[in-house]
């Protein structure tokens, strides 16, 4: 066999995206994309079950002034990197050896025939890195420039060596601000795909220190080196307790009198709470929450509360929703509008931990920042004028319907938190059975729903994506339909099984800013 160039294979739906122009009637001043890592349908009927708030959400809506967001289903997928005989590279290899990378795609025609087939990484002796699923940092790096790229990359070609254009650097060029705020570490892959370039999204330092030099307005997480994850001061003990805050000198510099970048710092909840309300705003920010790790879903040894997980929130940390408002207060400043990416990062943590209490608490708290934005909006903006899309970048946990396979060791769901239950309660080709395709079941307010987690991982799962705003009607010339799919969720939701490629986001939300020149291929 002849060895293969260095090449990407790109598919028809990137070549379109990269040449197709948009239509709309008007641009918008402002672009707010909130993303919920981690989450599916599955996942979101999960929340809204409990919530009791089936179809009902804000985003879900028609708002009071007539606006109805669309709903369509999101695919994702990544670059699967490939040696000369175009064998895709095994989990540990050295990307240096990858000689080629082509895209992994989303066939509906061949999905819904293997169950597993959706996350088929997590069987031996599959242990090919690149098959089945993307993560964050390829999903982000998508979303933000339309381009597709290799696992662990951020804003760089699969080689590492050619770096992609953001959407917030576009804002940024037209004289808008932009900025980023999460609910985990700041420097995580997807708050670092709003504008960072790495090979790897573990590099959590220069991924921070690029962000603080950028041209961000604000920036906004978790990562905190002096406290944990319950709201206790907690002592730096090596130097890579610093990492996600850019290292022990530029953590000296933020936290000085002199600041670090023009930024003015804060970590104090009252502080957030008075940035929300809009108290003294200064020019630009970078607010860390007092948690190392994620705002909420790390926290432990806490009082007992009236939360779905039974234990009381951190009250050391400001949520998601006060963020976000004190984030645009920052933003909204400035006369031309601004970009803003929201996450809710630990969605996805509590999925890999297939603990769906806090799955749902984590979700909840990004509705309530969803909720917030569009009070804000529709206050203080309109839909005339602020493009807001909410969506995920992937699902994670392989989230079904309880029945959907009969677990030959364990029951449907962990019966504690041990590991051995968490991992006997997974699907196990080799011992359990697959029964079908099932949803995941209602059993009213406030209770847990009927579910099962089928995988530890990411999976290749359509996830929901809403739109409403100037340029929302974009995704339409973009649609592929999944029937499947559509029949599983489309009676809940309103949605006919039509999805668009995440690499539409970026298009979208470009000509939405004014149609800055697309990108060319690579």
């Amino acid at each position: 066999m002849m060895p293969l160039k260095r090449l990407v294979v790109a598919t028809a739906l990137s070549t379109l995206l990269a040449t197709s122009a948009l239509a709309q009637d008007g641009g918008a001043r402002n672009v707010i994309l909130m993303i919920s890592d981690g989450i599916g349908f599955n996942g979101w009927l999960a929340s809204d079950y409990y919530q009791g708030k089936l179809n009902q959400q804000s985003y879900q809506v028609s708002r009071p002034d007539g606006t109805t967001p669309a709903v369509y289903g999101l695919k994702h997928d990544s670059l699967n990197l490939i040696n000369e005989l175009g064998e895709p590279l095994p989990n540990a290899s050295d990307p240096a050896e990858a000689v080629g990378a082509v895209e992994m795609g989303y066939d509906p025609r061949t999905r819904w025939l293997q169950f597993d087939g959706a996350f088929r990484n997590d069987y031996p002796p599959v242990s090919e890195r690149y098959t089945s699923y993307t993560d964050s940092a390829a999903a982000g790096t998508t979303m933000h420039t339309g381009r597709k790229t290799a696992n662990g990359r951020l804003n760089m070609d699969w080689t590492g060596t050619k770096p992609f254009r953001t959407i917030a650097q576009i804002a940024v060029d037209q004289g808008r601000s932009a900025g980023a705020v999460t609910s985990v570490q700041v420097s995580h892959a997807t708050p670092a795909s709003t504008i960072a370039h790495n090979v790897s999204r573990q590099n959590y330092a220069e991924i921070f220190n690029e962000m603080a030099a950028s041209d961000l307005t604000v920036m906004m997480g978790a990562g905190h080196p002096f406290y944990d994850d319950s709201g206790n001061l907690a002592q730096p003990e090596v130097d890579e307790d610093f990492r996600f805050l850019g290292g022990e000198a530029t953590v000296s510099a933020l936290t000085s009198e002199e600041g670090l970048n023009g930024f003015t710092f804060i970590d104090a909840p009252e502080a957030f709470e008075a940035l929300a309300n809009g108290d003294d705003v200064p020019e630009r920010v970078i607010g860390i929450a007092r948690a190392r790790n994620t705002l909420q879903a790390s926290r432990e040894a806490l009082p007992d509360g009236d939360t779905p997980s039974g234990m009381a929130f951190n009250e050391a940390v400001p949520d998601l929703a006060t963020m976000s408002l004190g984030a645009i207060n920052v933003l909204d400043q400035n006369p031309n509008g601004f970009f803003l990416m929201i996450e809710g990062g630990a969605v996805d943590w509590m999925g890999h931990a297939n603990n769906m209490p806090r799955f749902i608490e984590e979700q909840i708290d990004f509705d309530r920042a969803v909720d917030a934005v569009i009070a804000w909006v529709e206050e203080n903006s309109s839909w005339d004028e602020t493009l807001l899309i909410v969506t995920s970048d992937h699902e994670t946990g392989g989230i079904w319907g309880e029945g959907t396979f009969t677990n030959g060791e364990g029951g449907p769901v962990a019966a504690d938190r041990s590991d051995e239950a968490v991992l006997a309660a997974r699907y196990d080709p080799a011992e359990d059975v697959f029964n079908g395709f099932f949803a995941v079941q209602d059993r009213g307010e406030g209770n847990m729903p009927g579910y099962q987690f089928a995988s530890r991982n990411h999976t290749n799962e359509l996830v929901p994506m809403w739109v409403m705003g100037p340029g929302a009607d974009g995704f339409e010339q973009f649609t592929r339909t999944d029937l499947r799919a559509g029949q599983l969720w489309g009676e809940q939701y309103g949605w006919d099984g039509t999805y668009v490629d995440n690499t539409a986001m970026f298009f979208v939300m470009n000509e939405a800013l004014g149609g800055a020149e697309a990108q060319p291929g690579g």
